[in-house]
């Protein structure tokens, strides 16, 4: 609503406001404190009154709605030219790219990568290109240069493009052919075994021991030595893990939503004027913008607001065992890597110590426990 609040004040304040009422003047509001009346009135009725040859003194005190940005960009009409100047100078900065930071120690690969990204428009004192650019530069680069990098990922940050590499190493092992064993890389109950040269020895459901030949790289006929090759194939194996978890007693999270705004704040004197703001239970700040002057008793500050979702409660049993598992589980993949098939888990003990909980989570697991050896002849020939 565009209302006023007004205040009048004269001799006889009541005999005025029946006045108005018989003008038909419409009150939101209306309130009397000694020889003053408060009205909340619309815009067009504070006209009607401004015309009225009068005695008494009529001020406006507040508005409402549109009203109260209007009269408020009226007053400060200067500081917000200034904001918006400011502001418009800050996002073109933050929007030029100031340096290009390649992350390797080959200067020519360097050197092909920065020509690539200059020629494409990632260069310095130039704006920033948006995300799906910056991919399909990745993409194209990648391509085009698929035989000596193998993996490239460009970064922003601030204003800066931190461009990560790591070159791509040509596998000659396929060209050697020296003789080897395949052995276990660890102890386990072998799984499976494939093999497309050597000879198998291991057997299925079998423990082996770490360095226990699986696949020899020496062929025989009946007892006899043919020749030595060189082994190669892949050996599953059922593997025993112990991860210990800990956990506070206390399960306090912060998680962001997707709610988010921006918000201007203006300090003039003792007063605080927000806009654009939305008032969140639990949020971040981050100070995006900042006028702020010795000399002049005002403060302009832009700031961007980010909703959190706050959990703060103590753990029930069920919930400890599942976040336990989710801890243990991510640390195997980090430890083991993304392909290992997890076939059984169980926790084995629960403690609680100086406010945290300790859970000991079992896992047996499928992996590749595929490794190499040297073939050593254990009959050498003696001449």
């Amino acid at each position: 609503m565009n209302n006023i609040l007004i205040k009048i004040t004269g001799k006889d304040v009541v005999r005025f406001v029946k006045n108005l009422t018989k003008m038909k003047i419409n009150f939101y509001s209306i309130n009397f404190i000694n020889k003053e009346a408060y009205l909340k009135i619309s815009r067009e009725d504070y006209l009607k009154i401004k015309k009225i040859k009068t005695l008494y003194q009529v001020d406006i005190v507040k508005y409402y709605g549109i009203l109260a940005v209007t009269n408020f960009i009226k007053i400060y009409k200067t500081f917000l030219i200034i904001l918006v100047i400011c502001f418009s100078i800050f996002l073109l900065l933050t929007n030029i790219i100031f340096d290009i930071e390649i992350d390797h120690n080959d200067n020519k690969l360097k050197d092909i990568i920065m020509n690539e990204l200059n020629d494409n428009g990632i260069k310095k004192y130039h704006l920033i290109v948006s995300y799906k650019k910056q991919e399909e530069i990745k993409k194209d680069i990648l391509n085009k240069y698929h035989n000596s990098i193998e993996y490239l990922e460009i970064k922003r940050i601030g204003t800066k493009y931190k461009i990560i590499v790591e070159e791509r190493l040509i596998n000659n092992d396929n060209n050697d052919t020296t003789p080897r064993n395949i052995i276990a890389k660890k102890n386990a109950i072998i799984t499976k075994i494939s093999a497309s040269s050597g000879e198998i020895i291991g057997k299925l459901d079998r423990y082996v021991k770490k360095g226990d030949i699986v696949i020899s790289g020496t062929i025989h006929k009946k007892e006899d030595k043919i020749t030595d090759v060189k082994a190669d194939g892949i050996v599953l194996g059922e593997t025993w893990y112990n991860v210990t978890v800990e956990l506070p007693y206390h399960n306090y999270l912060e998680e962001e939503t997707k709610n988010k705004n921006i918000c201007l704040n203006i300090n003039y004197l003792n007063k605080k004027y927000s806009l654009f703001c939305k008032e969140y239970k639990n949020s971040k700040k981050n100070n995006v913008f900042m006028i702020n002057n010795t000399l002049l008793p005002i403060n302009i500050s832009l700031d961007k607001e980010k909703e959190l979702k706050v959990t703060d409660n103590i753990y029930s049993m069920d919930k400890v065992f599942l976040e336990a598992s989710s801890i243990a589980r991510k640390q195997l993949y980090s430890k083991l890597g993304k392909n290992i098939n997890i076939i059984y888990e169980k926790s084995l003990k629960y403690d609680e110590i100086n406010s945290k909980i300790i859970v000991v989570m079992f896992y047996k697991v499928i992996e590749d426990i595929t490794d190499y050896g040297p073939i050593i002849d254990s009959n050498p020939e003696i001449r």
